[in-house]
């Protein structure tokens, strides 16, 4: 779990908004933490999505396994296997609206 917070950090040094790391062990069949943040833009969603991808790799070894929707950028998804980051354009997140779908389940995690 200790990644995850990690995770989060970067994503917030990056001025991601409205970070929260959820715990999905037991509810998701495909892994067990999700991270959801927003970006302001396309760019910004790109820029997160390549520095955390830079910093896992460089500090702890992480490659990811998957990467997903970076050519569009509005909704980004890395895929770690233990975890998965969701870098999203407000107006993706508000529409698939991930953080109510999930909203029953642990928050570990949380830069608002």
């Amino acid at each position: 779990m200790e990644i995850v917070h990690k995770v989060a950090g970067l994503i917030d040094d990056k001025k991601g908004l409205d970070i929260r790391a959820l715990d999905v062990r037991g509810i998701s069949p495909i892994t067990d933490y999700l991270i959801l943040a927003s970006a302001e833009t396309v760019k910004q969603t790109k820029a997160l999505a390549d520095h955390v991808m830079k910093e896992l790799k460089s500090e702890n070894s992480l490659i990811c396994r998957h990467l997903d929707g970076y050519e569009n950028g509005e909704w980004i998804i890395l895929d770690y296997f233990d975890f998965l980051v969701h870098l999203f354009t407000p107006q993706k997140r508000e529409l698939y609206d991930l953080d109510h779908l999930y909203g029953g389940v642990n928050v570990i995690s949380r830069h608002d």
